[in-house]
Formats: structure tokens, C-alpha cells, sequence
């Protein structure tokens, strides 16, 4: 782990000595993995790979990217890699945590461009739940006992592909049923040019917050950018960038112990009262202020 971090970063651990990066765990396990770690799952951490969590029985909260996500039976969770999360110690909770990892699609018709397309993982425009009906639980649950079967059974013939496939058969139900339920306009004829701008976000967030400089990578117009983001998320495109670079700020404040003033230049400030008047303008209180009070 690097000096300069906080909060610990999880990655893939094939626990099981399985060949391939996917693995299983109950609440059960979890929860006894917290009495060996003094409460390691229950603390901040950030995972280096993607998560499903299935809940098959009783309600609680989840803690992802600093806010608080109720959930009940039959409720999916969506974690991407690099989110920062927590449980909730709750024994009453029984729930199916899945993990895999990038090489783990890769190696399969998943492929990780999936990855990109699926709304189940996007949150920076998503929230990562998705509340199942009483009628698609059963279904839901099926699928999460195949998984686990093929995943606890000796390794037989197509191990690997058939729980790639199973997974793959949950992912595209849940993207079914969170696409009923999306506002029609995130659905909406440029969706494509939104996702284009998200990836450039992504890779030069710390380099430019000028709208300009993202129009000009996407040979478009600010003013076709500004109504790409007003059909998707009824907002400007600044407005836009700069709630992306504040959870980029959180994500520093709690995941290193950077000084402020050396997260303000790494997130391209070039003066540290300017990164604290801009923090404060959308969060009401000071960077030192939001990482003691988290």
C-alpha cells in the first residue's frame, strides 16, 4: 500500500485458489472476517476491481462514494472499481457478495467494453442500486445459487465459462430493470456523446475544467456539449464537470494523507485558497472540515 494513503486499497485476492479472478462470499463470511480484521469490511476501503452484492433476505445501508444507500430483499448493489464503500455490520442481513475482475471478463463474450455500456455501473450518472420486484426476486435468486453452486463444487469441465455466463445472464436482467425504470431522457439520442464525455473526463479531470477544452477533444460545439448535458442530466456542462472533480477531491481528502494544499495542486489548482473556495462553493464546508467529519 502506498505511504500517502488513508483509507486501504482492496484488491483481488484469489482466496480460494481458484484459476480464475472471481470469488464468492456470504454476509456470513464477511462478518467473520470483520471479528478477524477488527472490522476491516466495515471501515472505508477502495476496491481495485467490481462487486455485486445480492440481498436475499432483511434491509440495511451500504456506504458508497460517501453517501448512504438503503437496500431491502431483493436489491442488487453495483460496485465499480476504484469506488471507495462499507458495510454495515447487520448479522440479520443475508447476502451473496460476488467480485471479479477486468482479466475475468476479458476472457470471456462479457469482454470489459461491457463494462462501459452498462448503466448498472456508471455512477457518475446512476445511482449503483437497483430494487428488484417481488415477482423478479425468484429469478434473481436462481441465478446467484447457480453461481455459487458451479463456484463451491471441485472444478469440473467449463467451470469458468459457465459462471461467466451466468454472471453475464444477471448483469443484462439487471440492466433490463434499471432501464424501465430510467427517466427517459438518460436514454435519449446522445447517450453516446455523454459516455464520450465521461471517458475524457476521466483521463483529464485534473488537466482542464473549461468546458471548451472537452468540446474541442470531441470536434463538437460548448454549445452542443452544454445541450448534450442538458438532455441527459438537465444541467450544464460546467456544472457538470465541476461535480465530477469534487467527488475526485473526496476520493483524495479520504483516501490519502495528502497535505490540502498538495491535493490542490494534484487536482490542478494552482492555489490552495482557490481549491478551498471551490470545495466550499459546493459542499458548504472546508476540505479539512469534510475529512474529519468522514
Amino acid at each position: 500500500m502506498n505511504s500517502e494513503q488513508q483509507i486501504p486499497e482492496i484488491d483481488f485476492r484469489n482466496i480460494q485458489q481458484k484459476p480464475f479472478e472471481f470469488n464468492l462470499f456470504t454476509t456470513g463470511q464477511l462478518w467473520d472476517l470483520g471479528d478477524q480484521t477488527e472490522g476491516r469490511p466495515f471501515r472505508p476501503h477502495r476496491l481495485l476491481f467490481y462487486a455485486i452484492l445480492f440481498i436475499a433476505e432483511g434491509e440495511g445501508d451500504h456506504f458508497i462514494d460517501f453517501k448512504r444507500y438503503s437496500y431491502r430483499k431483493g436489491s442488487l448493489i453495483f460496485i465499480s472499481k476504484e469506488q471507495v464503500q462499507a458495510f454495515e455490520p447487520n448479522p440479520e442481513v443475508q447476502a451473496t457478495l460476488m467480485i471479479f475482475t477486468e482479466k475475468f471478463l476479458e476472457r470471456s463474450s462479457l469482454g470489459s467494453s461491457l463494462m462501459q455500456q452498462l448503466s448498472l455501473y456508471n455512477y457518475h450518472l446512476y445511482p449503483p442500486i437497483v430494487h428488484l420486484s417481488e415477482a423478479q426476486i425468484p429469478i434473481f435468486t436462481e441465478i446467484v445459487a447457480r453461481i455459487t453452486k458451479e463456484f463451491e463444487a471441485p472444478d469440473d469441465f467449463a467451470t469458468e465459462e459457465i459462471i461467466q455466463a451466468s454472471l453475464k445472464i444477471l448483469l443484462f436482467l439487471a440492466e433490463r430493470k434499471r432501464k424501465t425504470t430510467l427517466d427517459p431522457k438518460k436514454q435519449a439520442f446522445y447517450f453516446e456523446e455523454f459516455q464520450q464525455f465521461q471517458q475524457l473526463l476521466k483521463a483529464h479531470i485534473f488537466e482542464s475544467r473549461q468546458v471548451k477544452f472537452y468540446a474541442d477533444a470531441m470536434q463538437i460545439s460548448t454549445k452542443k456539449l452544454n445541450r448534450i448535458t442538458y438532455e441527459i442530466m438537465q444541467q450544464p456542462a460546467k456544472l457538470y464537470i465541476d461535480q465530477f472533480l469534487i467527488l475526485e477531491i473526496k476520493r483524495f481528502l479520504m483516501n490519502t494523507a495528502l497535505s490540502i494544499k498538495e491535493i490542490a495542486y494534484r487536482t490542478g489548482f494552482e492555489a490552495p485558497t482557490n481549491f478551498v473556495k471551490f470545495f466550499k462553493k459546493f459542499e458548504k464546508m472546508t476540505p479539512a472540515a469534510f475529512r474529519k467529519q468522514y
